[in-house]
């Protein structure tokens, strides 16, 4: 698979001919000490690809309206990361699903696409993207059965849905910018998208 960094060069040089808008806001990069606190503050070790994502880019300092990664949302540097996990696993804690995820899929009540527990929020997800604080995507450390470790999730929580986007950071960032290469994305003042405004 190709690397992060060439991944992100391709990113970089779409938007510079296409949609310069979207790169106003990336910040530098992180330094190890920065990603080696994150890690301590979760507990847990991120993977490699997101780490060197964030060693290129620590996120950006204003994802409004869609930015590097157009509709997704803002892209977390590691401060707003761990804010967003924070603020989640407080919320996640005191609400949670009235049924099984079996019986509320059956009965339309929520939609799950792909091995990822229906849950408001687990300490096991790391939140890399958000928006407008209902819709956030995160790396997956306790996936749902036939999932893997590291994957890439959606969870809206607005329209009660849950989803397997990618097998890793990696995967998704490389999806994502053969999207924007294939024309998959329009462009609207300055900046891609999925969903004209």
């Amino acid at each position: 698979m190709e690397t992060v960094r060439s991944l992100w060069n391709r990113l970089e040089n779409w938007g510079r001919t296409n949609a310069p808008k979207m790169l106003e806001d990336l910040n530098s990069g992180a330094g190890d000490d920065e990603i080696i606190a994150l890690e301590s503050a979760l507990n847990l070790t991120l993977p490699a690809s997101y780490k060197e994502s964030l060693r290129i880019h620590n996120g950006e300092s204003d994802g409004w309206p869609c930015k590097i990664f157009a509709d997704r949302g803002a892209y977390l540097s590691t401060e707003g990361v761990l804010k967003e996990w924070n603020m989640r696993r407080e919320f996640g804690e005191g609400s949670e699903l009235e049924g099984t995820q079996e019986e509320l899929v059956r009965d339309g009540i929520i939609e799950v696409s792909g091995p990822v527990q229906a849950k408001m929020f687990l300490p096991a997800w790391i939140p890399f993207l958000e928006s407008n604080g209902d819709v956030f995507w995160a790396i997956d450390f306790s996936p749902a059965e036939g999932g893997a470790s590291g994957q890439i999730i959606e969870v809206h929580w607005e329209s009660c849905s849950w989803r397997v986007v990618a097998d890793s950071f990696q995967a998704l960032l490389d999806e994502y910018v053969s999207a924007l290469e294939r024309g998959d994305y329009t462009i609207q003042n300055g900046r891609p998208t999925l969903s004209p405004y």
